[in-house]
């Protein structure tokens, strides 16, 4: 190359050069941008018409807004989940309100591949999770990340699924996710460090709980923000953890979160939170929400009343021993037990109950298994199932238990009795109904001895209300106590 050659390519580089920066979007002297964050709807309806109009009022106010969901958008609500296109009603709303980045939960894999990838299509927002890969099924591929920019600033937003550490999928059932590929959310964060340097933003927008986004702080500290979910969570105060801050906004859109970054010269200089409650939310509505609602409401099957009854089943344990009185109703069986964390309404009211009130307690679409189990294995399965979850004790039918906690945080149960007090026949097999998932999820060395019923949970639970409107709950003890 001559040296006007070397010339003439260093001068129209320069020009691209300056070209590329002038063209480049200017990072602004100030900046504010404002993100709407809610997690775990599980396709509610009720809170919607008010949280669309309180992110068009927030649109309003400021020029940079971000609307993001936190996973779990199916499962707890029966217009929603048996709607003839499953999940699409609440798919439908966000729409409309506009949510633009979502991360996968596990309840998105609730209703099989084929209708997550139709959900996925219907949805505007981008779907994110950098720990779930397609592998041998047919699941769409997924953006790991997604960045938007406002205004010159660049808002990163990293996506992570929660993965059960023994299972290695998510809290779903296995054949839901034939296939797919699951890895650890915190190694798998930490591949994308590399985003810190191209974005002014830098957020994980997770579903793998609140002790796990703990967990991603301490590794991950170049995060600005953790907006979580999975947990449940209401947290009015951020959870500072190795100086990121952690937010969930509890479940069924009751509660929003609306974040404040301040930047100067692109460099964060302030991060502030506001859980908004849209229980109490006094505002305006959005009418259109409210007749979208209205529309997919409107199936009698689920509305019909069914049972009128006597008294109300007042808190989760009593609805667990009404659920396990119902399985026990199935002939030549024991013993019963049922997950709490299976158990989706708070309550159930006295008066007039439809199949959607049911579907509403129970919506995971659960079947009764029977497994012959010993004394020793129905203490060693409470205990597992207490210790995978960590929320509450497994509630019994036909028998009673208490559990002494140990140091390291585990149960360790001291006395199985029947509810006489009689202790249980350590050299015999007792016939224990579960449901689907906890067999699955817990049981999986017990296929020899599985029993399927082809029996629902939620008929068993309507033919077991509509045959004892009377019976009263209110006053039933605790099965299963903490010593």
């Amino acid at each position: 190359m001559n040296r006007n050659t070397r010339f003439l390519v260093f001068f129209i580089t320069s020009l691209c050069c300056i070209w590329l920066v002038s063209c480049a979007p200017r990072v602004p002297d100030e900046a504010t941008i404002v993100i709407i964050s809610f997690n775990d709807v599980h396709g509610n309806f009720e809170h919607q018409p008010g949280l669309s109009a309180f992110v068009a009022e927030t649109r309003a106010i400021y020029e940079h807004v971000i609307v993001v969901d936190g996973g779990d958008r199916f499962m707890g609500n029966p217009f929603n989940d048996l709607y003839e296109r499953r999940g699409f009603p609440i798919i439908d709303i966000q729409n409309r309100i506009g949510v633009d980045v979502s991360v996968l939960g596990n309840h998105e894999f609730a209703f099989g591949i084929d209708v997550l990838n139709a959900r996925l299509d219907d949805a505007e927002s981008v779907a994110i999770s950098a720990n779930v890969e397609p592998g041998t099924s047919d699941l769409v591929s997924l953006k790991p990340y997604y960045i938007i920019n406002k205004n010159g600033i660049n808002i990163a937003f990293l996506g992570l699924t929660n993965v059960d550490r023994r299972t290695r999928i998510p809290l779903v059932l296995p054949e839901r996710v034939v296939g797919v590929e699951f890895f650890n959310p915190i190694e798998t964060a930490l591949k994308y460090r590399h985003l810190r340097r191209s974005s002014h933003v830098f957020i994980a927008l997770t579903h793998i709980g609140t002790e796990e986004d703990t967990v991603l702080a301490n590794a991950m500290p170049e995060l600005d923000l953790i907006i979580g979910g999975h947990s449940h969570c209401i947290m009015v105060e951020p959870l500072i953890q190795n100086g990121v801050p952690i937010i969930q906004a509890g479940r069924n859109a009751r509660y929003a979160h609306k974040t404040k970054i301040f930047l100067r010269r692109g460099v964060i200089e302030e991060i502030t939170t506001e859980l908004v409650s849209m229980r109490n939310w006094d505002g305006p509505i959005d009418t259109v929400i409210l007749e979208k609602i209205q529309r997919y409401e409107s199936n009698p099957l689920l509305t019909t009343p069914f049972v009128t009854l006597r008294y109300e089943i007042p808190s989760l344990n009593q609805l667990g021993n009404m659920i396990t009185d119902a399985a026990l109703t199935l002939p030549n069986v024991d013993f019963a037990l049922m997950n709490c964390g299976g158990i989706r309404i708070e309550y159930l009211p006295a008066g007039s109950i439809a199949y959607s009130d049911i579907l509403r307690l129970s919506p995971f679409g659960n079947h009764l298994i029977i497994v012959e189990m010993t004394p020793a294995e129905i203490r060693q399965f409470i205990e597992r199932e207490f210790m995978e979850r960590q929320v509450c004790l497994a509630i019994p039918g036909g028998f009673e238990y208490t559990v002494r906690r140990m140091p390291d945080n585990s149960v360790k149960v001291e006395k199985v009795t029947y509810p006489d007090g009689r202790r249980l026949d350590e050299n015999r097999t007792y016939r224990m109904v579960l449901n689907n998932y906890l067999v699955s999820t817990y049981l999986t060395g017990f296929a020899d001895r599985a029993q399927y019923t082809g029996v629902s949970m939620v008929d068993n639970i309507v033919e077991f209300l509509r045959n004892n409107p009377n019976k009263d709950y209110r006053r039933t003890h605790l099965r299963a106590r903490f010593n």
